[in-house]
């Protein structure tokens, strides 16, 4: 029998096959469940074991205000490894997830309780949202937390999860989305949810995309903001732009 996965290559769907005698990877050794710093996992809703880091800001009391950071495409975690530092040193607390099918979060709980790997890297896009339902959910076990200052920031299309975020009934209060896309093939553009009205987002983009996160932005409803950089760079490559980097973390620095 011969299995398939999905991947996007220069932004087209393209089929790859993977012959019987090809052996799935391995799914990746989990973090204890008692992990409640460092490397830790949660469950989303419909069975995908996510691996995430989670780091407190040294100094600060809790309860924290948090940031979840929602890595590119084909991306991990280990991406926003340049900016955490900046967001511990604002005082937050930041859960970095690598998402489903991705890094480690490629296995998935079956009907039958075995822990299957899972690959389908672009058939699981549009699902990213469920995944920043489960770090909430696990975020509000916790009791150094503060539930009302739980943020969202995300690059490409963790840009666009984090936009749709804002507009899922979800206890966000503040995000960033950095080069988000609008023609993403109906993807993660809350066409699926009802009474869908994104709120209270930052929205970073350089000159030659700027009209599809303009897109976006008129689609949110207030707090929000674009800006538009001099300099060039999509996703994380933007993020290394210094006044990018400060604009990214005052969003979350500066709601009330």
């Amino acid at each position: 029998m011969v299995s398939r996965r999905t991947l996007l290559v220069g932004g087209v769907g393209v089929s790859t096959m993977l012959t019987a005698c090809e052996d799935p990877p391995p799914a990746p050794q989990l973090p204890s469940e008692e992990s409640i710093v460092g490397d830790i996992t949660y469950r989303t809703s419909d069975g995908f074991q996510i691996v995430a880091t989670f780091t407190p800001p040294e100094d600060v009391q809790p309860p924290w205000p948090v940031v979840v950071l929602l890595h590119q495409f084909q991306g991990t975690r280990a991406q926003w490894n340049g900016i955490t530092p900046d967001l511990l040193a604002a005082g937050f607390a930041v859960l970095a997830p690598d998402a489903r099918a991705h890094g480690q979060s490629i296995g998935r709980w079956n009907a039958s309780g075995d822990l299957e790997v899972t690959l389908d890297r672009a058939g699981m896009l549009g699902q990213w949202v469920r995944d920043v339902k489960a770090a909430f959910d696990w975020l509000n076990l916790r009791t150094d937390i503060d539930s009302e200052r739980l943020h969202v920031g995300g690059v490409s299309a963790g840009a666009n999860a984090a936009w749709v975020a804002t507009g899922a009934q979800l206890p966000v209060r503040r995000a960033v989305a950095v080069s988000p896309r609008f023609d993403t093939r109906g993807l993660l553009l809350g066409n699926e949810i009802q009474n869908f009205k994104p709120f209270g987002v930052l929205f970073q983009t350089d000159e030659t995309e700027a009209l599809q996160a303009q897109a976006l932005f008129g689609r949110t409803e207030e707090p929000r903001h674009i800006e538009v950089y001099d300099a060039f760079g999509h996703g994380m490559d933007l993020l290394d732009d210094r006044r990018a980097r400060r604009d990214f973390v005052a969003w979350f620095s500066d709601t009330p």
